[in-house]
């Protein structure tokens, strides 16, 4: 069995990686693969075994907050800077504003203040702590001072600078879109990546083609054969230049796990052909590679990068007789991405495999060669622009056309279900195909549709910050209650900014198996509950904006209506008394009101049996005129203000559980502490502690627990 040594790694990387399922699957195929193995089979992977489980892991905290950093990679985002690099054997990234020292290649003597990696905070959202795990990524600071800084000693500090120097070069002469392609499959690098290229490219599974993959080694290994063919020198002296110039690439570019498996499988392809070997098996030698990149870099058995670079290449090897075209190829690949990605990604296209398909070709052949070219000659830049305006043309269009399918949020149990009906599709497919890809298809359209049928009405405070953003299902019926917001400096160019709607709103309802909303609800204009719904609107249909009858203030409500005709939204006034759904009852303002929290609309729900209380930014001068109802669940009045959320409310409504809606370290210090005293006894959840809290079946519970 060509896996047996990969089975025996996995059971040993289990263990020290605290993954005991994977270790116990996996001792259960090595033992049944173990039997006709060779002596030679069986003594390379007791080698592994050894090395794995000799493996130290990296101490988790640095022994001071002054450090030697040696940098690898520098990210600017308008005056945010990201440093990545290590101390001594610790990986670790520093974040910093407008830090105008450290540069690849250079070791700095840094001030930190030490942080701590976030856990998941919405789903949908981004798991910090996963990644880091995932990426051998030991700490994180805030830069508090900078100094010294000095050229890194050795081969590796020598490189970092020379590749620094190249992308400087790359990214004054040109045009920021050429520079990023540039950088991105010449170098590796990301840091010119925008928010925009980035969503087009992950919602169409395309994000790997960004960076140096697989393809694009094979794709060096053709042009370096063609390009040496006249040279008259000796074969053998042939390979072991494409191995030595596959491996400097490979070091170069940063070794990532896709990089790191084909440069691995390249070069002991080319090296066994100087022993005139040929590979029969290129399964077995995918195994014996990612085996022992596994025994080295333990960390990489929750990496994304390395379970599809190795899961997708072995399911094409073992699939090869079975897919008769390019389309037919595309389409397999994106089945099999399916069991990895429906869990870590909101969203897919429905275009996705014929997306793959044109795209892949087109870096490939097209974009990589001019890349190429360009760097060499610049004057040919205007020649990439126009190629790069046909790709920015085509995504643009598939964007607008939102032909998106959500990747509801899965359970254990349906998780299961998916991997054994894709995988049994798959062999269907070999004996039956149209029946086998019936299968697959329904075997995607019932865990969804189970996942959508079997959830319950609930009620969702996300985790935006300092800010409200509250999803809410009852039935078919799904809408959203304030969009949070974050204040952007005008003056501050970035190539990525962070948009609750269109961060953290969006990626939640998709999770949902949700494409539209029937509401969002507004309960003010203050920039923390409004700021998020361009964003939002963006990427999800919304059918009817609610905004409050009264006037606050003029000219807000009138960029709301100008947002909602551009995204053909529907506007429905709301005023007290008005029940907008049978669970709905408006119970504020009544009357105009001159300041913008005075004005906040206050409203009384019944989602899932559950009796809720929102008041928006409402004053405790405001709450003396709501009507009294018993409610379950109470969100503070303006994120935990000691203006907001009376005793004299608290004590009429008497609400089991309280929602503090509030940003970590927030500079106004929600919730205040004379607010916390006020609801002593009662159930609190906030969201700076707690990350996004969800209500139903008469609980509420935060995602971190």
């Amino acid at each position: 069995m060509p896996l047996f040594p990969l089975f025996a790694v996995l059971v040993v990387t289990g263990l020290t990686e605290g993954f005991y399922s994977v270790s116990v699957v996996a001792i259960v195929f090595y033992l049944v693969t173990r039997r006709g193995q060779g002596l030679y089979a069986k003594a390379g992977v007791i080698g592994l075994i050894c090395i794995a489980s000799f493996h130290t892991p990296p101490t988790e905290s640095l022994p001071s907050d002054t450090i030697a950093f040696s940098i690898e990679s520098r990210k600017e985002n308008g005056k945010s800077v990201r440093l990545y690099g290590n101390v001594d054997d610790l990986q670790g990234v520093l974040r910093g504003r407008e830090l105008n020292r450290g540069r690849p290649g250079e070791t700095c003597l840094v001030q930190i203040e030490v942080e701590a990696f976030q856990p998941l905070r919405n789903t949908g959202g981004f798991d910090e702590r996963a990644w880091a795990r995932s990426s051998n990524v030991s700490f994180k600071g805030k830069v508090k001072r900078i100094d010294t800084c000095r050229p890194t000693a050795g081969w590796d500090g020598r490189m970092l600078r020379w590749k620094e120097r190249k992308l400087q070069q790359i990214e004054h002469r040109h045009r920021a879109d050429v520079a990023l392609y540039m950088e991105a499959l010449l170098f590796g690098e990301s840091r010119m990546l925008d928010e925009q290229t980035s969503f087009s490219y992950r919602v169409t599974g395309l994000l790997h083609l960004l960076v140096i993959s697989g393809s694009h080694i094979a794709m060096l290994i053709v042009a370096m054969r063609i390009l040496m063919q006249p040279i008259p020198i000796r074969c053998e002296t042939k390979t072991v230049l494409m191995i030595f110039s596959i491996t400097m690439f490979g070091w170069m570019t940063g070794f990532s796990p896709p990089v790191a498996r084909a440069v691995v499988v390249a070069d002991a392809i080319l090296f066994l052909s100087l022993f005139g070997v040929t590979i029969r098996d290129p399964i077995r030698l995918l195994s014996w590679c990612a085996a022992g990149m596994l025994a080295v870099q333990p960390f990489l058995l929750t990496n994304l990068g390395f379970q599809l670079t190795v899961g997708m290449t072995f399911f094409l090897l073992v699939t090869r007789q079975i897919w008769t075209g390019l389309i037919e190829l595309s389409v397999f690949a994106q089945l099999f991405g399916l069991i990895v990605l429906w869990q870590v990604q909101p969203v897919l296209s429905v275009a996705a495999p014929i997306w793959n398909l044109v795209m892949a070709i087109c870096i490939s052949w097209i974009i990589m060669p001019l890349a190429f070219v360009t760097w060499l000659i610049p004057s040919i830049a205007p020649l990439f622009m126009v190629v790069l305006d046909a790709i920015h043309g085509m995504f643009t269009l598939h964007d607008d056309l939102r032909p998106w399918l959500p990747l509801h949020d899965l359970a254990l149990p349906s998780q299961i279900a998916l991997w054994l009906g894709l995988w049994g599709s798959l062999t269907l497919i070999n004996r039956k195909r149209w029946i086998g890809w019936g299968a697959a298809i329904m075997t995607c359209g019932v865990i969804a549709g189970w996942s959508e049928w079997s959830e319950s009405s609930r009620v969702t405070f996300l985790d935006v910050g300092q800010g409200d953003a509250i999803v809410v299902e009852s039935g078919r019926t799904i809408g959203v209650i304030d969009v949070g917001g974050v204040f952007q400096d005008p003056n501050e160019q970035k190539r990525s900014t962070f948009d609750p709607g269109e961060d953290v709103l969006a990626p939640y309802l998709w999770k949902r198996g949700e494409r539209s909303l029937d509401f969002v609800l507004l309960t003010h204009a203050d920039h923390d509950h409004i700021g998020g719904l361009e964003g939002l609107l963006k990427v999800v249909t919304v059918k009817e904006l609610w905004i409050s009858k009264e006037v606050a203030n003029a000219e807000k409500r009138e960029e709301l209506l100008h947002l909602a005709a551009v995204y053909d939204v529907s506007v429905h006034y709301l005023e007290a008394d008005d029940r907008p759904t049978p669970w709905m009852w408006i119970v504020a303002p009544n009357r105009p009101h001159e300041d913008e929290n005075d004005h906040s609309i206050s409203l009384y729900m019944n989602v899932g049996g559950m009796r809720y209380l929102l008041t928006g930014d409402l004053p405790i001068k405001g709450e003396a005129e709501l009507p009294t109802l018993d409610v379950d669940v109470f969100k503070l009045g303006h994120h935990g203000s000691n203006t907001s959320s009376g005793e004299e409310l608290l004590e009429r409504t008497d609400p089991e559980w309280v929602i503090a809606s509030v940003g970590s370290n927030n500079r106004y210090g929600h919730p205040h502490e004379e607010t916390l005293r006020r609801v002593v006894g009662k159930r609190l959840l906030r969201t700076d502690l707690n990350g996004m809290i969800v209500c139903e079946e008469n609980m509420c519970r935060g995602i971190i627990e």
